[in-house]
């Protein structure tokens, strides 16, 4: 949005830029679609909730600056250390075991261990390094920010990060992905809900701060509390044996990453991180709804939310830039004599504006998910869909959750940052 848009309603400036709030029919006729959206991990819900058309319909949130699967920043720089064979990332289902850490340190292979901590936060504000405001929110209205939190003298050991060993508590670092979303650079402040104020003191490639929107040490004042992965180094790259006792250790539902095999090494690093995903599909303000639904920002709505038709599945809402690889997708399916292996019938959505349990948000607020074949895919339980459809929504660039440690076999997911290897190929 710029200076020449003729919305009505308060405003405030950001650089050049207006970010207006319209009436809260823009969202209530969005949220008010008729189709069934998909309830995240847990499988279908029923169609979002209206927003109350006597409130605000929130902050107008203009397009991030990139949305064309730009190449990664950082892509022509020489090897970091988070791209070696020699260092891992291992996750848990719901955060790290009490004493894993102790444990994986304690292996003979393994050379040295730090504990990543991750939340997401509700961002109100920003200003930038000459104290102009680049955004501001109006009361109840936030950014979701994910932020991660580390060790600073574990964290170097590990990576050979040196920038966080300066960090003072009231100081961050932005990966390149979260600075180009934010339009912020060192000296830069972010504002957060709780009121704790962070000063922006770096901004480094997303694959050495494990693409986090905040990258903060463990002494900061912002509540960063769940242990989501431990990041370790080996004294030979991993290899098999080396692998299934690192997951034997961390237990059922564990994931293991190795540096190398994936553009940034972190928990759930088979999708895309939030900052990237930011990049590529928008950000949005929110405020809450009932239950886990959320209310979307007018802008965001407005300039990524559509409603289209798509083979097989019919009338879908979904992300604008979901439509052209979901659609291929279907209709290949179509071709190739396969669409009966997809059920309409049992079609759980894409569109879900809501969050995942706990303040993170689902991808399907996004738009860029879907779920397929419901009731015999549910969350945790073995799943049984087609390899015919796996390989199909692959090859158009959908990772599927039944992959991960924890199954959600229902669940699609778009990447649009790297190819994605097509099971059985």
């Amino acid at each position: 949005m710029t200076d020449t848009d003729p919305q009505p309603g308060p405003w405030t400036r950001v650089g050049t830029r207006r970010r207006a709030l319209l009436p809260a029919v823009a969202v209530f006729v969005l949220l008010s679609l008729g189709v069934l959206v998909a309830a995240g991990s847990e499988g279908p819900a029923p169609r979002a909730p209206a927003a109350d058309a006597g409130a605000d319909a929130g902050a107008d949130t203009d397009r991030s600056p990139s949305r064309s699967g730009d190449a990664d920043p950082a892509a022509d720089r020489s090897p970091s250390p988070a791209r070696s064979p020699r260092t891992v990332a291992i996750s848990t289902q719901g955060g790290l075991s009490d004493g894993l850490a102790e444990t994986v340190a304690s292996e003979q292979d393994v050379e040295v261990v730090t504990v990543v901590r991750g939340a997401t936060l509700g961002l109100i504000g920003t200003v930038d390094a000459d104290g102009e405001v680049v955004d501001e929110l109006p009361d109840g209205w936030r950014f979701p920010l994910e932020v991660l939190a580390v060790d600073p003298d574990g964290y170097h050991e590990v990576l050979g990060v040196e920038d966080v060993l300066s960090l003072a508590p009231d100081e961050g670092l932005l990966s390149e992905s979260s600075a180009e979303v934010r339009r912020l650079g060192p000296g830069g402040e972010l504002r957060f809900r709780d009121g704790t104020r962070i000063t922006v003191v770096g901004v480094l490639p997303d694959e050495v701060v494990g693409a986090a929107e905040l990258l903060v040490p463990t002494a900061s004042p912002l509540p960063v509390t769940t242990d989501r992965y431990l990041l370790a180094r080996t004294a030979e790259p991993l290899n098999g044996p080396g692998r299934a006792r690192l997951l034997e250790l961390a237990g059922g539902g564990s994931g293991l990453e190795v540096g190398g095999e994936v553009p940034v090494l972190r928990h759930a690093a088979g999708v895309m991180p939030p900052a990237r995903l930011k990049v590529h599909f928008g950000e949005f303000a929110y405020t809450d709804g009932p239950g886990r639904w959320i209310h979307q920002g007018a802008s965001w709505l407005r300039e990524d939310y559509a409603e289209e038709s798509v083979p097989i599945l019919g009338a879908t809402e979904c992300h604008r830039d979901m439509f052209p690889p979901l659609r291929a997708a279907m209709q290949e399916l179509v071709d190739r004599g396969l669409a009966h292996l997809v059920d309409a019938d049992d079609y759980g959505g894409c569109w879900a504006p809501r969050t995942q349990g706990s303040a993170a948000l689902s991808s399907h607020a996004w738009g860029i998910a879907v779920d397929l074949n419901v009731a015999g895919n549910h969350y945790g339980a073995e799943p049984t869909m087609p390899e015919e459809i796996v390989q199909v929504m692959a090859a158009h660039g959908f990772a599927w959750g039944g992959d991960w440690p924890v199954p959600d076999g229902m669940h699609f997911e778009l990447v649009v940052d790297r190819e994605l290897p097509i099971p059985g190929q």
